[in-house]
């Protein structure tokens, strides 16, 4: 099986795919299964966490008990759609602020909730507006 690939001066060349292939993984991060493209590509190898790489990671929920850490940590998400979603970067840094301030919730300590809270409230004023918009531009002008 046979494809083509670009090299480094993006000259175009014939590459060899042996049949054994599961899948290809793509220069660009994409994979297609068994389709060659005109994209550079390279054979995708097996990538398994080893025994060792569970017990150090704590790879070891069952499926509810993963299903019950994903409801409970399921707002990040929410907050990370909105972030996603959301085109001024002021709002941007709103959203941010709620969702340290939910995070900070979630420990038992008081001082980083008040101290998250703090700075999230003055995000929200026109003075904080106004900081984060000129911090904004500052490293637009550094660029």
């Amino acid at each position: 099986m046979s494809g083509f690939s670009r090299d480094r001066d993006s000259n175009r060349r014939r590459v060899e795919i042996p049949r054994h292939a599961i899948g290809i993984c793509h220069s660009d991060g994409a994979y297609s299964r068994g389709r060659i493209t005109s994209r550079r590509t390279h054979l995708m190898g097996n990538y398994g966490a080893t025994p060792a790489e569970a017990a150090k990671y704590g790879n070891t929920l069952n499926l509810w008990q993963s299903l019950m850490l994903l409801q409970r940590w399921s707002p990040l998400i929410g907050y990370g759609q909105r972030f996603v979603q959301e085109l001024d970067p002021y709002r941007k840094s709103i959203i941010v602020g709620e969702a340290a301030e939910w995070l900070a919730s979630q420990t038992a300590a008081q001082t980083d909730d008040r101290l998250v809270r703090l700075l999230a409230d003055l995000l929200r004023t026109k003075e904080g507006e106004a900081l984060v918009r000129f911090i904004l531009l500052q490293v637009e002008a550094v660029r």
